[in-house]
């Protein structure tokens, strides 16, 4: 190169890349063609797609295009890529290669070779003889100077100039100083003859160098005016005069693109209860705003209209499942309720009647996330169950609502905020979305979710479950009816198969302060061991010591025609406390073979001073959980004047306990005295029912206050009792 015409090796070497690259530009385009043909040329996938390939495209043209700059050391071309930022550079070693002009002078020698900087202009002249003047041009600082006079050695003109036609200038271009957008500085120096006046250095490029604004164009500014940037115009747009593809995402409604087939994901959830770790699979749906498919015109920055993937093309809805958060997959407005395929409800925490469950195996809180749980598998895993959510208006879901029933109590989280069960129905009504349940599973998730607790049920291979007959929240039913088929429970549930009999823990908590001294209830005559209660007990605690006296004797008897039930009745166990302002136990969790034996402990009882409900109802919430028996019904029967504060904190304590264990406390709380003191013995019957569902009919089963106890039906009722449990499912609730 370095012996040869710098500008036509510079030129076939340009073409030689250029070629390369246009072969290269030509098959991936072809390429790009043939792998897209068969979808719409207007698919937003399609147009962005082949806007990035002319990106790339325009960027590889840009890195194989020759400078062409005059190199920093010599006067050969600069053979770095266009844009680059260092000093230029023609890759060689910067000396002319051409034999020595003057070859007479060398006698038929070798003919050395010139000595000046590659592509210098004039003689190509060598030092090893001297063939001119020889001294410093007085240019020598100018650039293109080839440093030494060129005149004929001993010249008298008085100037020492060497022999290049040009002297230039040398100083930095004047773009170099001036900041434009992208901060573009030109690198190149003044090549306007040094002689010439001039207060704007121009370099030897044409055109303006500024890069293009619209945002990834590569391409430099159209104007073939080198300082553009210098124009009189309020302000100068370097565009590059190309059509550019709009890159701002679409402002259409909806959602332009949704996967609707979901990404799996491994992950491992760790849950609250110390040791509960399990890997499951977590479905995530891809969804996307597409980019604009506009043409952005040449010499603008924006397109007219606004901005969008397809003229009038389809968008998903945006609305999102609560639970999951999937996209609708239906067109945007659509009339329908909206569907999708859902995913991991990781927009829930369980909660649930029971503070710790077992759910698919695993040992699980109240607060766990539901997170592993899918949308549309969860209500499948529980079979008949009802929803749990916040209360939306307290008053119209305390109404008969055949799809909320309201919580009285306080379930976690948020326990401050008042909760319904509702329906499955109206759990995905709520939601907007379809259900994504069979038609078969909708049905069967109306129905009622109380189950038959006949051990029968569970003790068989496989366990087969006895479930109440009506729909869920139904109107309790009355248990003295007699279906064709099965029985109604004592809390008002028709199940389809043997009525079984329940067995009870009963304590007798009775007061036998001063005030049970007095005489105005007496035992009475015509009723069992009146004989033994009037020699030291011919007063209200004797008469209250025959009524005790009496239940357990007509337990026993009601069932002495049926031997299944009278073997009920024997598992029955009884516990007596006596409380004044201290309480005792005369007998705790004793059957009923031996009603002598109870009776004679009883009797040696008498009365003392004081009065402590609290300390009473505490001992009675202990004996309950010392001899605790969950197939056992817990009652409490109450007796007192009724003269002391009412024991709320202890009270709730106790029926709280047992309603975590499945196993809802029934208290009855029975006056002898005047109506004037039975606010709290009332107050006591009604914190108690609280922890039940609401019962209208007077036959089920049910915490309540008498006021003598020959009112109680606690008697009539024990033939038939047989306490409907329901299965404490959890539920999932949207976080908040």
């Amino acid at each position: 190169r370095e012996s040869s015409d710098d500008n036509k090796w510079f030129s076939n070497f340009s073409k030689f890349f250029e070629g390369i690259i246009e072969r290269r530009k030509s098959r991936v385009r072809d390429w790009y063609e043939q792998n897209t043909a068969k979808f719409p040329q207007d698919n937003s996938d399609v147009v962005n797609g082949k806007y990035v390939m002319e990106q790339e495209i325009s960027k590889l043209t840009l890195l194989w295009t020759l400078c062409g700059s005059i190199c920093h050391q010599c006067s050969l071309k600069c053979v770095k890529s266009r844009d680059h930022k260092e000093d230029h550079e023609c890759l060689t070693d910067h000396k002319c290669h051409f034999p020595c002009h003057f070859v007479e002078a060398h006698n038929g020698n070798l003919i050395p070779e010139c000595s000046h900087k590659a592509g210098h202009e004039g003689k190509h002249v060598c030092d090893k003889i001297s063939h001119s003047c020889g001294e410093p041009c007085i240019l020598i600082d100018k650039r293109n100077c080839q440093k030494v006079c060129s005149k004929e050695i001993g010249h008298n003109d008085g100037e020492h100039l060497c022999q290049s036609r040009n002297h230039y200038c040398g100083e930095d271009c004047s773009l170099s100083k001036h900041i434009t957008k992208g901060d573009y500085h030109c690198p190149n120096k003044c090549i306007r003859p040094y002689e010439e006046e001039h207060d704007l250095h121009r370099c030897e490029n044409i055109g303006c160098p500024i890069q293009c604004p619209i945002p990834n164009c590569k391409e430099r500014c159209q104007s073939n005016d080198h300082f553009h940037a210098f124009s009189d115009l309020q302000q100068v747009n370097h565009f590059c005069g190309n059509e550019h593809q709009c890159r701002e995402l679409c402002e259409d409604d909806g959602i332009c693109q949704i996967v609707t087939e979901p990404k799996k994901q491994e992950e491992t959830y760790k849950g609250l209860v110390k040791g509960t770790s399990f890997a499951f699979t977590k479905y995530i749906q891809l969804s996307e705003r597409l980019k604009c498919n506009k043409k952005i015109p040449p010499n603008e920055f924006k397109h007219t209209g606004k901005h969008t993937h397809k003229e009038n093309g389809f968008h998903y809805c945006d609305a999102r499942c609560q639970f999951c958060k999937y996209y609708c997959t239906l067109e945007y407005k659509h009339a329908q309720n909206h569907d999708t395929r859902h995913g991991n409800m990781t927009q829930t925490e369980f909660t649930g009647e029971d503070t710790e469950f077992e759910y698919l195996g695993y040992k699980l809180r109240v607060g766990d996330q539901g997170t592993f749980v899918l949308c549309n598998l969860f209500c499948k895993e529980l079979g008949r169950h009802r929803h749990i959510d916040y209360c939306q208006n307290e008053e119209i879901c305390k109404n008969e609502n055949q799809n909320i029933q309201h919580i009285n109590g306080k379930f976690s989280p948020n326990p401050d905020r008042p909760k319904d069960f509702i329906s499955h129905k109206l759990y995905w009504e709520r939601t907007g979305f379809k259900d994504p349940y069979s038609v078969q599973e909708q049905q069967e998730f109306t129905k009622c979710d109380y189950e038959c607790p006949d051990e029968k049920h569970h003790k068989s291979v496989p366990p087969t479950k006895s479930f109440c007959e009506s729909q869920l929240f139904h109107t309790l039913l009355n248990p003295k009816l007699k279906p064709d088929n099965g029985y109604v429970s004592l809390d008002g549930h028709h199940f389809n198969c043997e009525n079984p009999s329940a067995a009870f823990h009963i304590i007798f908590v009775l007061d036998r302060s001063k005030s049970m001294r007095n005489q105005d209830k007496k035992p009475i005559s015509s009723y069992p061991i009146y004989n033994d209660l009037i020699k030291k007990h011919n007063n209200r605690i004797g008469a209250v010591y025959q009524a005790v006296y009496y239940f357990m004797e007509t337990r026993i008897n009601s069932v002495r025609t049926n031997q299944n039930q009278m073997l009920l009745a024997m598992r029955d166990n009884t516990s007596l406390i006596l409380f004044d302002k201290e309480v005792i136990v005369p007998f705790e969790n004793r059957d009923l073979t031996d009603l002598k034996v109870l009776l004679d402990i009883m009797l040696k009882q008498n009365v003392r001073g004081g009065t402590n409900y609290e300390l009473a109802i505490q001992k009675a919430g202990s004996l309950i959980e010392t001899h605790f028996d969950p197939t056992k019904v817990n009652i409490i029967i109450f007796l007192s004047d009724g003269e002391c504060v009412v024991p709320t904190k202890q009270l709730r304590s106790i029926c709280e306990q047992n309603k975590e264990k499945r196993s809802p406390l029934y208290l009855y709380t029975v006056l002898f005295g005047s109506d004037t003191h039975s606010d709290s013995l009332e107050e006591m019957a009604k914190i108690a029912q609280s922890y039940h569902l609401t019962n209208t009919s007077s036959d089920i089963l049910q915490c309540q206050f008498t006021h003598a106890i020959n009112e109680i039906k606690l008697i009539d009722h024990f033939n038939e009792i047989a306490e409907s449990l329901r299965k404490h499912n959890p539920a999932l609730l949207k976080k908040v």
